[in-house]
């Protein structure tokens, strides 16, 4: 975290909460709603990297809900599970009306499987419940923050979306690190926040233009 002397600057790679401290620094103690709603959402989503309670991600790497059979897996003297073979999943990156989400399929051979199995011998894991495991994260709102960052956004909203970016990179990279991640697909928050900075510059040059043109047309009257 910034020390005393530097409230008013974020460091060069801000966690979370020095970025929540610095929105503080620049909003008289407080954290608006909105960004409160989307930075809490971001804790969560952090959490499920590093703390131990059941979600998605401990779900999809627990390997006593493999098939071994099929992964060429064994138990040995110790109890431990070993695997010649990690279970294949997809990744697609999804903004839907409640924001930013992360949702994994598995496959049962090379086709993906959005729907509850159990106990099938073509599917790499013992059982997938699309309830439990299919949604991995979500970021609440993102996809409405980030429009308005751009309307009345500053240096911590900012800071906010680019940690969820690499948040999202993170939890991708961990997944890649204990099961085959087949593919990463759909639009990513760095594709969006583009997006929509290149939808509302062409708004932008547009009413130039269009300011420009009435100007044109005005003098033309007037001659």
């Amino acid at each position: 975290m910034s020390g005393p002397g530097n409230r008013s600057k974020l460091p060069e790679n801000p966690t979370l909460k020095d970025i929540n401290w610095y929105k503080k620094q620049i909003n008289w103690g407080e954290l608006p709603p909105f960004y409160h709603m989307v930075a809490q959402s971001l804790g969560e989503s952090e959490g499920l990297l590093t703390h131990g309670f059941d979600n998605a991600i401990k779900r999809i790497i627990d390997k006593r809900n493999w098939n071994l059979q099929l992964l060429k897996g064994y138990v040995d003297n110790a109890n431990i599970i070993h695997c010649e073979h990690k279970p294949r999943i997809a990744l697609y990156q999804v903004f839907t009306d409640r924001g930013f989400e992360l949702h994994a399929l598995p496959y049962a051979k090379d086709t993906e499987i959005d729907q509850y199995v159990k106990g099938n011998r073509l599917m790499e894991f013992k059982l997938w419940d699309p309830m439990s495991m299919r949604m991995v994260l979500r970021i609440n709102q993102l996809h409405k923050f980030i429009s308005f960052y751009f309307e009345h956004g500053d240096d911590a909203d900012f800071a906010l979306i680019l940690y969820s970016h690499k948040l999202v990179n993170a939890a991708i990279e961990f997944l890649q690190k204990h099961v085959q991640v087949m593919k990463v697909d759909g639009v990513s928050i760095r594709q969006f926040f583009d997006q929509q900075e290149k939808i509302l510059g062409q708004a932008d040059a547009d009413e130039l233009q269009l300011s420009a043109l009435k100007a044109g047309i005005t003098e033309s009257k007037n001659r």
